[in-house]
């Protein structure tokens, strides 16, 4: 039987290649960052993972920006542009992927804020399937 840490394991070596980790100012980190980065950090985590021949799984790639400041104002938004950027490149690696022991695709993608530290992140969902055959 797998378990999330062998899923997340899985999901982490498909996007910790140089594509992204020459690309990006932070890091590539498993289910959490530094609690003080302020670059550019890309998280995969995992929710769950069924049990069964054919484990069924939910992981997510987060992928963090600076926000940026609007001329002439205090006003701090989303760097869109730089997010659109990096999630164009994360995508290819998991939009539908038949790998060793198992299969995943991309199911959905959602921005969120980070007020607190002036940043958004946007989270790519995966849905994965780990196969236990013998």
């Amino acid at each position: 039987m797998k378990t999330v840490l062998d899923m997340g394991v899985e999901v982490y070596k498909l996007v910790n290649v140089p594509v992204l980790t020459n690309t990006i100012s932070g890091g590539i980190y498993r289910n959490t960052r530094p609690a003080d980065s302020d670059r550019e950090d890309i998280v995969v985590n995992t929710v769950t993972l069924g049990d069964g021949t054919r484990q069924h799984g939910i992981a997510n790639i987060n992928i963090y920006a600076k926000d940026i400041c609007v001329a002439r104002s205090n006003i701090l938004l989303a760097d869109t542009s730089r997010l659109k950027t990096l999630t164009e490149l994360v995508k290819p690696l998991v939009e539908e992927i038949d790998g060793d022991g198992f299969a995943l695709w991309l199911i959905s993608t959602k921005l969120f804020s980070e007020p607190l530290i002036n940043q958004h992140f946007m989270n790519l969902r995966i849905e994965v399937q780990m196969y236990n055959f013998t």
